[in-house]
């Protein structure tokens, strides 16, 4: 087995979480477009026995040639030896220690020069608007926590301030101090209103 085989093709930065059904969109083309006999014939020596096809295991390895049976008519396999069997994602994410499925996914479509499903640009286009909304409403729910954080805690911050221009500097700072909070107010509501 080469070492190509064993790398991790492609990590994400942070964790990739697709809708359902574009997960199994996904999932059905890359089980359609690689078939598992070309992708186990890269990983070990393959010999036609009956209605398989037999070889070394590429997950433990070993040396008995007939523990790894692969079924091309149904697009699964079977190691007798790990006792652990599957379609051509599992073999993938086994054998090139994928932590995720979608990883597994994403080294075959690349190996094999499949094209993933994807959204339309206009659900893009979409997104887009809907986060530009959001980020407004955000915006006016912080102005408003904004406002309200300093009339009900602002008197408190400045009741021992007597010079009027160190009581309006010292307001305006407090003001501005309120706006993370009232941020993380603000996005917090709506988050609840969209759970």
């Amino acid at each position: 087995m080469s070492e190509a085989h064993t790398t991790n093709y492609w990590e994400a930065p942070e964790p990739f979480d697709p809708p359902l059904t574009m997960f199994k969109k996904a999932m059905v083309t890359i089980k359609e477009a690689v078939r598992i006999e070309d992708y186990a014939s890269e990983l070990t020596d393959l010999f036609r026995s009956t209605e398989s096809l037999r070889g070394i295991c590429p997950i433990h390895g070993g040396e008995n040639r007939s523990s790894f049976a692969v079924y091309p008519d149904r697009g699964r396999w079977y190691c007798f030896r790990c006792d652990e069997g599957g379609d051509v994602l599992d073999l993938c994410q086994r054998v090139e220690g994928h932590p995720q499925l979608w990883t597994a996914m994403v080294s075959l479509a690349q190996r094999f020069g499949v094209e993933l499903p994807r959204r339309p640009r206009s659900w893009h286009e979409r997104q887009g608007e809907k986060a530009k909304i959001r980020e407004r409403l955000v915006d006016t729910l912080t102005n408003s926590y904004q406002r309200k954080l300093f009339q009900v805690f602002g008197d408190l911050a400045l009741e021992n301030i007597e010079d009027p221009l160190e009581h309006e500097e010292e307001a305006r700072r407090v003001f501005r101090d309120f706006r993370n909070v009232a941020r993380v107010l603000a996005r917090n509501r709506l988050e609840r209103r969209r759970g």
